[in-house]
Order: C-alpha cells, then structure tokens, then sequence
C-alpha cells in the first residue's frame, strides 16, 4: 500500500418528504461538489504548511427499507427516505510525496440532520468534511516526512501517478420495490421455521436504491446505480443433549426485479428449515484429516477468504511500531508465483456487468481514482501474474475502491468481479465419486462434503467411501486455512456459480467459482459445552 488516504464520512439524514430521484437531485449534487471543489484548490491553505493538491468527493444518496419478520410475524420495519453519506479524499503535499500510506488514518466521522437536499445543505456538508480532512492530512504529511528523514528511507514510486482520466455520467433508473410485498415475503419465509425442534428461525429483507455520484479536482467524474437487496435467514436451536446449533443464509439480488418467484424463495426458506431441524437430529461430527469436497456457499468461502482478501492492500503501509503491514494481501509479494493448480486460471473484469442473467456487484467503468479499469489475467497456469493496482501503485490498472477497511476509510487496490476458470473440470455429479475414489485409496471409510461456513458453522455431509451415502452432522469447529488449501485443489466441478457480495461499508465485487475437492482438510469437533434444555417445551399455537 502506498498511498493513505484521508478520508471523512457523514451520515445525513432527510425528512421523508424529500424522496431520492437521481434524475431530479444529480445536476444540484455536482454544482454543489463542484463549487466546493473548486474552491478547496483553490483558497484552502495553512501558512507555512503544504496545500492540497488533490481531493475527491464521492456522494451516495437514495431510499431504504427493510423488514424482520420471526416464525411468521413482522417485528421490526424501517424505511428512509433521501438519506446521504459524504466521503472525502484529500492529499497534501505533492505526487512524489504526500499524506498517503502512513501509520493508521485517524477518521472523524458524524451524523447530522440535513432540511432538505439542496445545494446549500450539501455544500456546508462538504466544506466541514473537507476542513477536517485538511486538518487530518497535515498531520499525517508532518509525522511521514519525520519518518522518511529519520529512517533514510527512498520510495521507489510516486505516493500519486500521473493517470488518464476517465468519466462516466447517466441517471440510473430504479424499479420501484414493493413494501407490501417484501413485508409479506419476509413473513412467509420466517413461517417456514416456526417448528417444534427450533427456537428461533427469523427473516430480516433489506432494499436499498442508491445512487453513487463521484467528483475529483482531476476532473473525474462518475455516477453509479448502487443498489442491492439482501434476504438474510437465521436459526436456532439445541439438540437433545443441549449441543447449540446456529446457522444462516444469505441471498443476494442487485433488485427486487432480480428475485425469484415468491414460491421459490418460500422454498429456499422451507428447505433451510428442514436441514436445521435434521441437524438437530443428526450426529456430533467426529475428528477427521482428509480429502473433502466444498459445494457451492463453502466454495465461495474459501476463494473469497484466502484469495480475494489475500489481492487487496497491495501496498505497505509505513509505520513508526510496526516493520509489517499486517493489513497488506499475502499475495502481494507471491508475483510469478504458484498460488493455485497448474490448470486453474483467475481473471478479474471490473467491466463484465451480468454472468448468466445476473447483475454482478462489482461491476463498474471509473475507479475511486477516476481511471478506467483493466482486464486482470491475476492467475494464468496457477501462476500469480498480475495484482489489482491504485495510482499508489507505481502504474495503475483501475482497480482503487474506496470504502471503510479496518474501521479506516481509505482507497484500495481490490477486486472487482473475479472469474476463476478451471481448464479441466468434472460434471458436477462426478466430484462425488471422485471424493470417494480419493477416500479409499487413503484407506478411509469415509470423507466430507461441506455446503456451507457460515459464522461460526459448518454444514458438513459425512460420505460413506463405499455406498455413497450421505450423513448430516454438527459440531464441527471452523477450520483454520492458509492460502496452502488453494494449491490443494485436485478437482473442480463444471458448476460455475455466481456469489455477489454487497456491503454498506466496503466496495462490493462478485465472485464466480465452482466446486472444487481438496486433497486434505483437518475437521475438529467443537469444545462447546451442552447447555441444559429447558424444563418445559416449545410452546406451540393452538
């Protein structure tokens, strides 16, 4: 990491009489960001100390609701109207050196009612976000140069490249999502739990239309439909020896016109209920060290885990305690590299919008630097070949995002939308009998399939090596995995599937994968205690 951004977030909140319409609202958010910009370069300065030489502004703004519904009856709902979070990016000094990438960015953040969204209201926002920011950058350009002087150290790259700028401006259209419906649906899924064995089996749906407006002193200038809709399931219960079992379920849709059928999510709910109440049932999972398969959450799991984090933060960030950068990718210093299978190739495509009809979460076409983004070849041959890249980095690739990392705001290299592509694969239905050929030739009478980590849990299947036959358990401890498990990859599946992870507080990005068999994993038996049951049972509706 090479460059520590300075960054300030407000949460402004409006009266609901002030709904978000991009088309209506986005000429009055540039002229404010405009004329504010213009006259931060221009007029703000401390005497003797180094002026900004670039800032950027980037405004989210649109509508919320959300519902939580518990075993068939709604217990919370919320809805906002035009709310609006600020973000400001400054840097003091000049490219070669400036306030970027040292020690921890002291972030000030605050909340306040706005009237109306008028360019006045918008305007005071981001004159007292960009003063603290100001603020916050010399301090950071006066410590850093102490260090660099005191250390005798040389930076091989520029802290800001020079970089061809890019814009991208429309006005997204939103389809309009239903609350009547979303609350109905939310209490229809949670209905699919309100069963004797679980204690609690709750649905909370959240959807956001949002509009992401983006402003640099460069010039850049960006607008982005930044909306998603989330349906989160979770459920509790104990089994009959007072062993506690917790899981969840998340789906993710950019829309409410990207949902299933109400009766296919219903289903999703119901079969979800069913696989917790067979859990409760099913046999305290036992120590194994052995091949086992990864189907479809679980595999997103573990290339999101130990390759997509492992890309990001690819440049250290300098610090008077500490010589390593903990928050720095594994991967960043693995070029050339094996990381994965000879035969496994990863691309990242900021700008591939849909994978079989689905919107992907990271698409985009300017980055938080205002450049426009590259076609990564990161894995070719199961060799690391190229890394996600911010002006930071020597040469850019597009590939800066800016979000809350670490409960800091900065902007950094990260994926977008990442595509691993095995070059050999196997039908989906035949992983399975690989995995038992596997188990027996290491003499085991059987192995795992896990379907999904969620938290804290796993969702294994026991398979017998012989039969097939497939056992649910519990109990499992979460695994500890190194970046190792991904060059223990001996099979994948022809399934490619699309995850889509959206977040509130870092950049969303997609992943495509498939299922894949690893040579060998270490399962442990968790040391949770049994709790005792309660005395009386689950009451129940007459």
């Amino acid at each position: 990491m090479k460059k520590l951004l300075l960054f300030l977030t407000a949460l402004f909140l409006l009266g609901e009489a002030n709904a978000f319409d991009v088309s209506k609202n986005g000429e009055v958010i540039f002229k404010a960001m405009q004329d504010e910009m213009a006259r931060t370069m221009k007029d703000l300065k401390t005497k003797g100390m180094a002026k900004p030489y670039y800032a950027a502004y980037k405004v989210s703004a649109g509508d919320s609701f959300a519902v939580g519904a518990f075993m068939g009856e709604k217990y919370v709902e919320n809805e906002s109207k035009g709310d609006i979070s600020i973000s400001v990016m400054l840097r003091a000094g000049d490219k070669k050196t400036d306030s970027s990438f040292f020690e921890n960015t002291v972030i000030s953040t605050a909340e306040s009612q706005l009237p109306s969204m008028s360019y006045e209201s918008i305007r005071r926002a981001l004159w007292l976000q960009t003063d603290n920011a100001y603020k916050q950058a010399l301090d950071q350009y006066t410590k850093k140069l102490a260090y660099l002087k005191k250390k005798q150290v040389k930076q091989e790259n520029p802290d800001f490249s020079t970089a061809e700028i890019s814009s991208d401006v429309y006005s997204p259209e939103f389809p309009p999502f239903d609350k009547d419906y979303l609350i109905s649906l939310a209490e229809e899924m949670s209905k699919q739990g309100d069963v004797k064995s679980l204690k609690k089996f709750s649905v909370f749906a959240a959807a956001g239309q949002r509009a992401v407006f983006f402003l640099s002193s460069e010039g850049a200038k960006y607008v982005k439909d930044d909306s998603t809709l989330t349906i989160t399931l979770r459920a509790e219960a104990d089994t009959p020896e007072g062993f506690p079992i917790e899981a969840s379920k998340s789906l993710s849709y950019k829309n409410q016109d990207e949902l299933p059928s109400k009766e296919e999510l219903i289903k999703t709910a119901k079969d979800f209920s069913e696989e917790m109440q067979a859990a409760v049932l099913s046999p305290k999972g036992e120590a194994f060290i052995g091949p086992v398969l990864l189907e479809d959450q679980a595999a997103a799991y573990l290339f999101a885990n130990l390759f997509a984090n492992n890309i990001t933060n690819t440049k250290k960030t300098l610090s008077l305690n500490n010589d390593k950068d903990y928050n720095m990718g594994e991967f960043a210093l693995k070029k050339g590299l094996k990381v994965m299978p000879f035969d496994f190739n990863v691309v990242d495509d900021p700008e591939a919008e849909t994978f079989k009809g689905k919107k992907l979460a990271g698409f985009y076409k300017v980055d938080d630097e205002g450049v426009r983004p590259s076609k990564l070849q990161i894995v070719k041959d199961g060799k690391l070949t190229e890394l996600p890249a911010t002006r930071s980095s020597g040469k850019t690739n597009g590939h800066a995002r800016l979000g809350l990392f670490e409960n800091k705001l900065y902007a950094k290299a990260m994926p977008s939308n990442l595509f691993f592509l095995p070059q050999k694969t196997l039908p989906k239905e035949e992983l399975k009998t690989r995995l038992m050929q596997d188990c027996l030739k290491e003499n085991l009478d059987y192995c795992y399939i896990i379907r999904r980590f969620d938290g804290g849990n796993i969702t294994a299947y026991k398979v017998d090596a012989k039969t097939g036959e497939e056992t649910l358990t519990h109990g499992f401890e979460m695994p500890v995995l190194s970046t190792r498990a991904l060059r223990d990859i001996t099979a994948a599946g022809d399934d490619l599937t699309l995850t889509n992870y959206y977040s509130s507080r870092q950049p969303s990005y997609a992943l495509v994968a498939p299922s894949v068999i690893l040579s060998e994993m270490e399962l442990k038996p968790s040391q949770v205690e049994n709790k005792k049951p309660p005395k009386l049972e689950k009451p129940q509706a007459d």
